[in-house]
């Protein structure tokens, strides 16, 4: 926003990924897209982020959905994973169908950016991008559409912008793009190949409410976004956000369970009125009136009335049946953690694990400094909860060592940590079976 005395507006560049929606921040030498790698457009500057925005009490509002389809705001959603000091970012894993086949891939990342800038009125002209703003009191000024329009046309407050029309001649003004970010838990699906917008849509809204029913989550404690392209006749797409503060931690487990998104999957099937196990319709939950495309018992909402014409709840059956019986595959790099062991008892449990199906660790190596402890592996639960692994080989056995691995575990577990310990000589399939909500059932 303006400053009190200069009236300067801090703005910024940014380039988004028009094939995945991925944010940059300018960099010499970024060609492509660092999640997709095409090419990427040229920066767009007039970037300028609202921390502080002040309102005023509308004398006349209206609820008519064509008014605010007419008058509404074009809003673009971008995102960027963060890397953790020595712990990625991003995570990735895949789904796959009963035979193998490829579903999609998932991409999870916690305290991501996600970004929601206001490019515009829906029905602005397409090079207008954003709104004139008076860089000496920090109020919106009418935009050029409202002050073109034909004689006689009533224009909404929208439409003529937020404040009284000062003349031009009279302000300092600049044209910008206003936006809002925060850090958010995220998961971006990308379909194995593009599927019709309608499918894409509905199988979105799908998975949404099949996680909040799973996970018993509220509606407002998950998000979900469609990802570029936009306007194209397929998408492969799209992005599901925690809104929760903290995160809710749901997320991450269907990247990183192998059986959380069938279960997604076999629980949307039933809410868009069809059986999990063979596919048949249902017809809905009336059959005096029966569930053509969709309705508010299935996939439809309030918040997506403006995609209720793209919903088909028929179009997404095969694709949420395929995923049902399917599983989650996780990238998670074995071989790198294997690589980066310290010893060869602790690459031999990473690979163990990584045999049996079960979920790897999230870091290794992670000194805890306010426990003066360094776990050899790191897991990090739904809710904060931390677990530390310990990989004891026969030098573990000595006295003194042994008194010195009990000491830390002990300072751990006073600061709310987990710990469990693999010993050389130990029954490992005892102990991943008395944590199995840490290591997860795995190839049972």
């Amino acid at each position: 926003m303006p400053t009190e005395e200069s009236g300067d507006v801090a703005t910024g560049e940014a380039r988004r990924c028009r094939n995945c929606g991925y944010h940059h921040a300018p960099c010499p030498g970024l060609d492509n897209c660092e999640m997709c790698e095409t090419p990427l457009p040229i920066a767009v500057g007039g970037w300028m982020q609202l921390h502080t925005v002040f309102t005023e009490r509308r004398e006349r509002i209206s609820s008519d959905e064509e008014e605010r389809r007419r008058a509404g705001f074009e809003l673009e959603t971008s995102y960027r994973f963060h890397d953790h000091g020595k712990r990625k970012g991003r995570l990735d894993a895949r789904a796959a169908d009963a035979s193998g086949d490829p579903i999609a891939d998932l991409s999870y990342g916690d305290s991501a950016t996600v970004r929601v800038a206001n490019l515009g009125y829906r029905r602005g002209k397409e090079k207008e991008t954003g709104f004139w703003l008076d860089t000496v009191n920090g109020r919106w000024l009418p935009s050029r559409e409202a002050k073109s329009a034909p004689p006689g046309t009533e224009l909404t407050d929208e439409e003529t912008g937020l404040a009284d029309g000062e003349s031009e001649d009279k302000v300092r003004r600049v044209r910008v793009i206003p936006y809002v970010e925060d850090r958010r838990n995220i998961l971006v699906l990308t379909l194995a190949a593009p599927v019709p917008t309608e499918t894409a849509v509905s199988l979105q809204y799908a998975l949404e409410r099949g996680i909040e029913a799973v996970f018993q989550l509220e509606d407002s404690e998950l998000d979900s976004e469609p990802l570029p392209p936009d306007n194209g006749p397929e998408r492969m797409r799209m992005l599901f956000v925690e809104s929760a503060e903290g995160g809710a931690g749901v997320l991450r487990r269907l990247q990183a369970d192998h059986d959380s998104l069938a279960r997604v999957a076999r629980e949307a099937l039933q809410i868009a009125h069809f059986d999990p196990d063979t596919g048949d319709d249902l017809g809905g939950p009336r059959p005096e009136n029966r569930c053509e495309k969709g309705c508010y018992d299935c996939l439809l909402s309030f918040g997506n009335q403006l995609q209720h014409h793209l919903i088909d709840r028929h179009a997404v059956r095969d694709l949420l049946l395929r995923l049902a019986g399917g599983e989650v595959r996780r990238d998670e790099n074995a071989e790198e953690l294997i690589e980066k062991a310290d010893s060869s008892l602790e690459g031999e449990l990473i690979a163990w694990l990584r045999e049996r199906g079960h979920r790897l660790p999230t870091e290794q190596q992670l000194l805890v400094t306010e426990a003066l402890a360094q776990p050899d592996y790191v897991y990090r639960l739904p809710g904060n909860n931390k677990v530390a692994v310990f990989v004891d080989g026969p030098a573990h056995d000595d006295f003194h060592v042994a008194r010195r691995d009990e000491d830390a575990g002990e300072r751990l577990l006073d600061r709310g940590w987990r710990v469990i310990r693999f010993r050389h000589d130990g029954d490992w399939h005892k102990i991943v079976r008395a944590n199995r909500s840490v290591f997860g059932p795995g190839d049972e």
